[in-house]
């Protein structure tokens, strides 16, 4: 029963994934309408309101996965990648939008783990 519902969970995950990065058009520079982030939404309606998303990012929290998109911004609550680009998360829990900005992204992300004593 377990290895069922990974196994079409992994699926979910593959075909939420290819409908992000195959079917929805690309974001233009520009900024985001913030009054039609609603939560509650679901992926699909993001990416069809806001396009493509210019990230994506799995991170598994205590046994949940939380897909968390990226769109390009300048406002405060941007997150800096490691390109230098300023993108907003959106976290998403059961393909339901569950919150975003750098805040919620911080709050709902692992601690990352320091490398070893050999490492580089």
């Amino acid at each position: 029963m377990r290895q069922a519902l990974r196994c079409w969970l992994c699926s979910m995950v593959c075909a939420v994934t290819v409908l992000v990065v195959v079917a929805a058009p690309a974001v233009w520079a520009g900024e985001l309408n913030r009054d039609l982030i609603k939560k509650g939404m679901s992926l699909n309606d993001v990416v069809l309101t806001f396009g493509q998303p210019a990230q994506i990012e799995w991170v598994n929290l205590s046994g949940t996965s939380v897909l968390f998109i990226f769109y390009p911004t300048d406002q405060s609550d941007a997150v800096v990648r490691q390109d230098g680009r300023l993108l907003l998360p959106m976290g998403f829990v059961t393909e339901a939008l569950a919150g975003w900005g750098k805040d919620f992204y911080e709050e709902n992300r692992p601690p990352q783990l320091s490398p070893g004593p050999g490492a580089p």
